[in-house]
């Protein structure tokens, strides 16, 4: 429900469509005074809500406290679990991959872990070079040489002289 301060985007009988600017400055002057009038609001219910949580911690029986600190335990021994688990699958599956266990870990679970290295090994792929023109190294014995070897043998020969 809207308070009566607020500003609002329709035009007001008070304000006539149309005929006069908007004072933006005012308009913005408001809404800073509504935006501190909720904040103090908000400070004020934070005190009764942490009151209230006091109170309820009162009214627990010793019983109740403890059921409450084992199932709090309970979850964070699940979630640690989970995490070591995790850790152990992406250490796993980066030594059967080679792929590194860091980029692991961002997967949400081991197939999608080995769904991962599996591309990941695929886009890393090296395609084998081409030899270079004019390399000797590469050539194998009865190897018909290239242009290049012909004017490389040739400037050799042409500069011993």
């Amino acid at each position: 429900m809207a308070e009566k301060n607020e500003p609002t985007t329709e035009p007001t009988a008070t304000e006539p469509q149309g005929t006069e600017e908007v004072d933006w400055e005012a308009r913005y002057k408001e809404a800073l005074a509504q935006s501190r009038k909720w904040e103090e609001r908000a400070k004020a219910n934070k005190g009764k809500a942490d009151k209230w949580d006091e109170y309820e911690q009162q009214g627990m029986s010793e019983a109740e406290k403890l059921a409450r600190r084992a199932e709090e335990a309970e979850a964070e021994l699940a979630q640690l679990r989970a995490e070591a688990k995790r850790r152990t699958d992406a250490e796993e599956v980066s030594r059967a991959t080679g792929v590194p266990e860091r980029l692991l870990l961002h997967c949400a679970d081991r197939d999608a872990m080995e769904a991962f290295a599996g591309e990941y090994a695929e886009a890393t792929k090296v395609p084998a070079a081409p030899p270079a023109p004019g390399s000797r190294i590469v050539r194998g014995e009865g190897a018909k040489p290239s242009t290049a070897d012909q004017f490389a043998e040739m400037a050799e020969r042409f500069f011993q002289r």
